[in-house]
């Protein structure tokens, strides 16, 4: 199972359990989880059927809301004979006669409004209200199936990546299906979002950048100021009560004894002196502050255990990676940041990286390197000779130019002319992808623009063949401004 899936089962209001647990558990590297043998698929398929598990000397109730039987709750059977969504539409549900991937902004503006409320379900396959049959008779959240199985034959990461697109933060979703009165029906199970509001980063359809969209009784609309500000204000109090009890704390210890964390950025801070934690402890430290990892006195503590460096550069502290990756490397080009240390973005490419095109000439013209100093470095890594020869290869002029022909040769078109094209799937992005291939040698284009198009592709071709053609795409961008 996806560790997202087993966090269902053990998640509760007063601690989460972080994927980052499970994970440790699995290898055996979290506590004495190495030695307690793993339950038989027997154990396991008892353990998932009971209704209730113990957990803290409390029965607690796990049914799924996706189950076949917990969906049946939401419908019962009419006088008429029809199947229909009880409660109707509310400010929890929402009906769609139909699916479909082309008109997608009709089922993204639910996702992003029950987000922004208290969550709860999209179903497909079930009219919405008033709706009427061919006879005039009443078929308001009546059951009438799905007309193709394009909803049940869909990825999964489909609807994951069109609504990563979409919006910031993401909405937390589920999918799944069930028979209602022999008929087949989606659902799109939505969370509420911690982090709310959720916001629409770009235009499709009826959906504008910034739009923030929320559910109201009966529809999904746009937020009125009086919704949003009550969002902000409980995110403001939520934040206030987490954060004073460090406030207290940090009066107790007094500036020259204190410091504080920063778990995304992996940084220990007062302001002045700065320390760097280990990428490999952040994700260890994001779980462990919520305590019960060691308890004195009734008060959550943590010990550290790792290796902590202070970093200076020219007398400021500088953000530097403990591990990099491949979208380190990417994300660091598109976004034109400038690392510590770039020579560690050539050397990963070389020794770490899985002989796939990496943008090198910009990371080389941040360490002040000649092209043939950029050739000398390659061949000082520890990479193989193979490998060597074909990155040397690869950062020859126009040695990422592929010619395009049919649809990117169109969107080549349209991003000359600084017409930005929509990304509306994985196909489009890797269109793109090969249409940047193709940029002419004295071709002028807008940066900013053409990186932020990379930047949408890249999060929507994610895990697809597009990718190839996006670093590819990039690669020619970087050899013709930094070559």
């Amino acid at each position: 199972m996806k560790n997202s899936d087993i966090q269902l089962y053990f998640n509760r209001p007063d601690r989460k359990v972080n994927s980052g647990r499970i994970t440790d558990i699995g290898n055996g590297s979290y506590s004495n989880s190495k030695a307690i043998p793993a339950a038989s698929n027997a154990e396991l398929d008892a353990f998932l059927a009971d209704p209730t598990f113990l957990s803290s000397g409390r029965h607690i109730q796990r049914s799924d809301p996706l189950a076949q039987t917990s969906v049946a709750k939401h419908f019962a059977k009419g006088p008429d004979g029809l199947w229909r969504l009880s409660e109707g539409e509310s400010d929890r549900c929402e009906c769609k006669a139909n699916f479909g991937f082309k008109h997608m902004d009709k089922w993204l503006r639910p996702i992003a409004a029950l987000a922004n409320n208290a969550g709860g379900f999209v179903f497909f396959g079930v009219h919405d209200k008033d709706a009427k049959g061919p006879n005039g008779e009443n078929l308001s959240h009546a059951v009438c199936g799905l007309s193709s199985s394009e909803f049940a034959n869909a990825d999964p990461a489909e609807f994951s990546t069109r609504v990563k697109a979409m919006f910031d933060p993401t909405p937390l979703f589920r999918i799944s299906t069930a028979e209602i009165g022999g008929k087949m029906i989606g659902i799109i199970q939505v969370q509420p979002h911690a982090s709310r509001p959720v916001i629409a980063v770009k235009q499709d359809a009826s959906i504008k950048e910034g739009d923030i969209f929320y559910r109201y009784p009966g529809q999904s609309s746009r937020i009125k100021y009086s919704d949003l500000r009550a969002i902000l204000d409980a995110r403001d109090a939520d934040a206030r009560a987490q954060i004073l009890p460090m406030v207290e704390k940090l009066l107790q210890l007094g500036p020259a004894r204190a410091m504080v964390a920063d778990l995304d950025g992996g940084m220990l801070t007062d302001g002045g002196r700065a320390l760097q934690i280990d990428s490999a402890l952040l994700e260890k430290l994001s779980f462990i502050k919520a305590g019960e990892f060691s308890e004195v006195g009734g008060a959550p503590t943590l010990r550290l255990v790792g290796d902590v460096t202070a970093v200076e550069a020219n007398g400021r502290a500088v953000t530097q990676l403990g591990m990099l990756t491949r979208n380190h490397v990417l994300e660091a080009f598109l976004n034109q940041n400038e690392p510590s240390d770039p020579t560690d973005y050539i050397r990963f490419a070389l020794e770490v990286g899985q002989n796939e095109r990496l943008p090198l000439h910009y990371f080389a013209r941040l360490a002040s390197m000649s092209h043939d100093d950029l050739v000398a470095f390659i061949n000082s890594t520890s990479a193989s000779l193979a490998r060597k020869k074909k990155y040397v290869d690869w950062i020859k002029p126009d040695a990422a130019f592929h010619k395009a022909v049919g649809t990117p040769k169109s969107y080549l078109t349209k991003i000359l002319a600084r017409e930005m094209p929509v990304v509306t799937n994985a196909t489009v992005a890797g269109h793109i992808g090969q249409a940047v291939q193709a940029m002419p040698s004295a071709a002028s284009f807008d940066l900013s623009l053409l990186l932020k198009l990379l930047r949408e592709c890249l999060a929507v071709g994610e895990g697809t063949s597009a990718v190839s053609f996006l670093r590819r795409g990039i690669c020619r961008i970087d050899e013709l401004l930094f070559g």
